[in-house]
Order: C-alpha cells, then sequence, then structure tokens
C-alpha cells in the first residue's frame, strides 16, 4: 500500500498588503541583480532580536538560485512573469521589520525587478512522482544545506505568517511553523557541489491532493543564532499544487475565425481509474500567445493607504475575482489580457462540453487553458493546449 503525506484542502484568499512584498521575498521569483558575495542576501525579516535572511537570485537558470521541478502536467506560464516593487527599503509593522539589501544604505527608497527564467511549470496528480533540482550561485559551493517539504504552502499560509508577524510575542520560528500545516525535512545536510548545485535531483512519491512548497536553507549555524540572532538562511523556495483529478480536454487545432471553438473535457479519477465523481465546475479560456503575460508592478509609501499593486498595468482591486462568479471571472479575465485577446466560458454545474465566441479574436496563435473547480477543494483539474485561428477563407 502507498504511503501518503496528507494536507488539507486550501483555498485562496485575498491578502492584506501588510509587509506585501514579503509575499515576493518569500515566494523567490527573482532578482534581476548579479549574485555578489556583497549581494549574496537579498531581504532579511527582523523580530525580538532573531532574523531570517532570504538569498539573492538572478536570471540565470543554472546559476541564479531557483527550485527547478518535473514529472508532472507542464502548463505555459505568461511571458514574461515579472514582478516590480519600489518602495522603503525597510517595512515594519507590530515589531517586525523586513529589510531590503539596497544598493545603497543611504538610500530610502528601494527599485527591485523580479523576473522568473522559467517558462512553464508543472501541475501534479497523486499517481506522478515530484521531482526537484536546485541550481544556485558558486557564492554557496560546498556548503550543507536542509531541504524541506511543506504542507499547505499556499496564498493563505502566507496570509497567516503575515498576521502571526503582527503579533509581538510571536517568534520568527513559530510564524514559518504555525502559517503552514507541517514542515517534514526530506533532505539533511547535503553537500552542495563546486557550482553551488545539489549534487543530483531528489524525488518525491505519493503526495495527496493539496498545496505544498519546498524550502532550502543553509544547515543551521549555531554561532549565527547566538552571535547575529540568524534564526534561518534561505536559499530559494517554491511551490506547487498536486491535484485530485486528471483534465483532459478534446478540442481541434485549428480553426477559421469567427468560427466558435468547442471544447469537451473529461475529469479521470487516477486512483481508481475511472470518471471522476462530485459537483464540478468547467472553465475554458483562450488568449492570444502575444497577449499572455502577467507583469506585477508593485509600489509603495510603506502604508496599505500608500500601497497600490497593479497587474499589466490593471488596479489589482479592479480585477474583482474573488471567487467563481461568472460574471466577475469574465471581466477580469478580459480587464487582465485586453479586449479582442480571449475569451472565456464557465459552464453549469457538471456541464463539460464549453464553446467559445471568438467572432472578435484576430487570427493568430492561442493557448487553450481548461479547468475544473469543485466546491470544498478548490480546482481539481487543469489542462492546456495550443492551437490557431486561421484567415477566413485558407484551409485550417
Amino acid at each position: 500500500m502507498k504511503k501518503k503525506i496528507g494536507t488539507n484542502g486550501i483555498h485562496g484568499r485575498k491578502c492584506k498588503l501588510t509587509l506585501a512584498v514579503l509575499i515576493c521575498i518569500f515566494a523567490l521569483i527573482s532578482v534581476s541583480a548579479a549574485v555578489s558575495e556583497k549581494g549574496t542576501w537579498i531581504a532579511s525579516l527582523e523580530k525580538n532580536g532573531e532574523s531570517i535572511v532570504f538569498a539573492n537570485h538572478d536570471e540565470s537558470q543554472t546559476e541564479g538560485g531557483w527550485i527547478q521541478l518535473s514529472g508532472g502536467k507542464e502548463i505555459q506560464l505568461p511571458q514574461p512573469l515579472s514582478f516590480s516593487y519600489y518602495g522603503p527599503n525597510s517595512l515594519e509593522r507590530a515589531g517586525t521589520t523586513l529589510k531590503l539589501n539596497s544598493e545603497s544604505d543611504k538610500k530610502k527608497y528601494t527599485k527591485l525587478t523580479y523576473t522568473y527564467p522559467y517558462s512553464t511549470h508543472p501541475f501534479y496528480t497523486e499517481n506522478q512522482k515530484v521531482t526537484m533540482d536546485y541550481n544556485g550561485p558558486s557564492a554557496f559551493k560546498n556548503q550543507k544545506v536542509d531541504i524541506y517539504l511543506v504542507k499547505g504552502f499556499g496564498v493563505n499560509s502566507i496570509e497567516e505568517a503575515l498576521a502571526l508577524a503582527n503579533n509581538e510575542t510571536i517568534s520568527l520560528s513559530e510564524i514559518f511553523n504555525k502559517g503552514t500545516d507541517s514542515y517534514t525535512k526530506i533532505c539533511s545536510c547535503a553537500t552542495l557541489d563546486k557550482n553551488g548545485d545539489l549534487a543530483k535531483p531528489i524525488t518525491l512519491d505519493y503526495l495527496e491532493p493539496g498545496s505544498y512548497g519546498i524550502i532550502i536553507t543553509l544547515v543551521d549555524d549555531k554561532d549565527k543564532k547566538e552571535k547575529c540572532g540568524i534564526e534561518k538562511e534561505i536559499l530559494s523556495a517554491t511551490g506547487f499544487e498536486v491535484l485530485n483529478y486528471e483534465l483532459d480536454t478534446d478540442s481541434v487545432d485549428s480553426f477559421k475565425e469567427g468560427e466558435n471553438l468547442d471544447v469537451d473535457m473529461s475529469l479521470c479519477d487516477v486512483c481508481l481509474n475511472e470518471p471522476a465523481k462530485g459537483n464540478f465546475t468547467y472553465g475554458a479560456m483562450l488568449i492570444n500567445k502575444e497577449a499572455y503575460k502577467a507583469e506585477v508592478n508593485l509600489s509603495t509609501n510603506g502604508t496599505s493607504a500608500g500601497t497600490d499593486v497593479l497587474i499589466n498595468g490593471i488596479d489589482i482591486n479592479d480585477l474583482g475575482v474573488t471567487n467563481l462568479n461568472k460574471s466577475e471571472l469574465t471581466n477580469g479575465f478580459q480587464n487582465l489580457i485586453g479586449e479582442g485577446n480571449g475569451t472565456i466560458s464557465v459552464g453549469e454545474k457538471n456541464q463539460d462540453t464549453l464553446s467559445l465566441t471568438t467572432f472578435d479574436l484576430l487570427p493568430g496563435d492561442y493557448f487553450l487553458f481548461t479547468g475544473a473547480y469543485e466546491p470544498g477543494k478548490g480546482i481539481v483539474g487543469i489542462d492546456q493546449k495550443e492551437l490557431t485561428i486561421c484567415t477566413a477563407g485558407t484551409s485550417p
């Protein structure tokens, strides 16, 4: 019988903008600055005499300090997937301080630009193995690291960590432990090679559906704890989802402009090897490849009122997507990608055949994304295809 690591269902919720930049630092997207000895650490979180430091990254896939995942269904990511921050290099709330490593300590404000270098991200089902590798900078060569699997590592876990940070009596170790279901050390005292990389990939088996994260830290240094109060030195982190079901999508690969696109979807329970049973809501989105981007810009003066978050130039509050409401989903989708760049359709309960209206879409290459939602569990299946809209009068 397979041994499984369980987790509770994770449901996305809106995060408050308190210490909002911490979300991006903790997720460790990328920092477009060369990693050097001076800039080895990009940020520190300080509280009650303790600190957690976060390693810098650059845009290199092989040297930039990334965790690379493989083994599941690869889904195309927006290109570019970037994040920029402009604001104070020190943020404080309720005794917790986030400090950014700016170019000059004399500067009050810092500008950072993040770009994620990988073009795809895998989603898994519980019959698939999760394989991870780490490609770090040579600054960490021959260092010993611990690697943790974190159950419940999702949007709400970061929100809970931020809430805990507002409690002056909570320690940093409690913030990172209580914000998730649990931590499991999957690798202890591994030695990075001369390039700062893992000697070989690590494979995880039989994960139950849910949200997970992987965190790589330097092995705890007692001297640093006693002398400097450094609780953890985090080299890298990433998150991934293990979905409940396998979603398969059937549609044509090309069709003429002005025609509707019919999409058929089916959910399979991979453990029972039979169609999934339940109440599902299916959705399909068609997005022009050239419009498929996510450029996130966060600017702040250190207060909630003075914080703006834009995605592709649109205020995040104007997207209005807080739950599975058809009107909100449609409006938020169109605001995000722009009129004429895509279309969306959300079905009624268990309606697994949808028709996408494409009369206002121009010929070109598109991504078709499909998903299945189940109340109480969230997104339980996801799929993606590439297709082409051909000019009228030509053969598809």
